[in-house]
């Protein structure tokens, strides 16, 4: 009888996702590997097959939860022509990333933060980790403000410097949800991130281009 064949890939990317609903619904602390195993629908052992320790796993729920929103975004950008326009939406999606409306993801992102500011949290050491997961965002951004360069809408000469326009844009989405989650929201998040954003296509756009702001 041959031995059974078990997709390793597979199964380490299940048992993230288990990990994922748990962390999103009870954070990190009160989440347990047992309680992850019988979520997979495994033993608890086999758990240690795949991980060495709960941190590791928090890391690949992570990541499973980064990719999965950067899979929606580039979803929901494919319908969108105008640079601008997808800027506005890469905005409008970073800030449902602490709506108090979606509990689960609200949990996550307080837990990624964190994990990320603590000196005990499981990022905190491991902050090169942050940089790979927002790479991807800071890419379709990047590749956003050139296609606007193509188009006409933004200036030629922002083309050298569009990583580090990137990096702001998405750097600012990231502390102004911290200080909405720290000030107990005493401002709206929504407004305030489209007045940046708007004040950035300003900054950027050609004086022959048509303003195309959101609020």
């Amino acid at each position: 009888m041959s031995p059974k064949f078990v997709d390793r890939e597979r199964k380490t990317k299940e048992i993230a996702q288990a990990a994922l609903i748990l962390f999103s619904q009870k954070g990190y602390a009160a989440t347990s590997v047992g309680q992850i195993a019988k979520t997979a629908g495994i033993g608890k052992g086999t758990i240690y097959e795949y991980f060495k320790t709960k941190a590791d796993i928090f890391i690949a729920a992570l990541r499973e939860w980064t990719d999965r929103f950067e899979k929606r975004l580039r979803k929901h950008l494919e319908d969108i022509e105008n640079p601008i326009q997808k800027l506005h939406a890469i905005a409008e999606m970073n800030i449902e990333l602490v709506d108090p409306l979606d509990s689960a993801t609200a949990q996550l992102s307080l837990e990624f933060l964190q994990q990320s500011l603590l000196e005990n949290g499981i990022l905190f050491k491991r902050r090169y980790l942050l940089k790979q997961m927002h790479a991807g965002q800071c890419r379709m951004v990047a590749d956003i403000l050139l296609d606007g360069i193509s188009k006409g809408l933004f200036r030629p000469e922002i083309a050298r410097d569009a990583e580090k326009i990137a990096i702001n844009l998405l750097a600012y989405f990231d502390g102004v949800r911290l200080h909405s989650i720290t000030s107990e929201n005493y401002f709206d998040l929504k407004e305030q991130a489209y007045f940046y954003l708007n004040n950035l296509i300003r900054s950027i756009q050609t004086s022959g281009s048509q303003l195309q702001t959101s609020n």
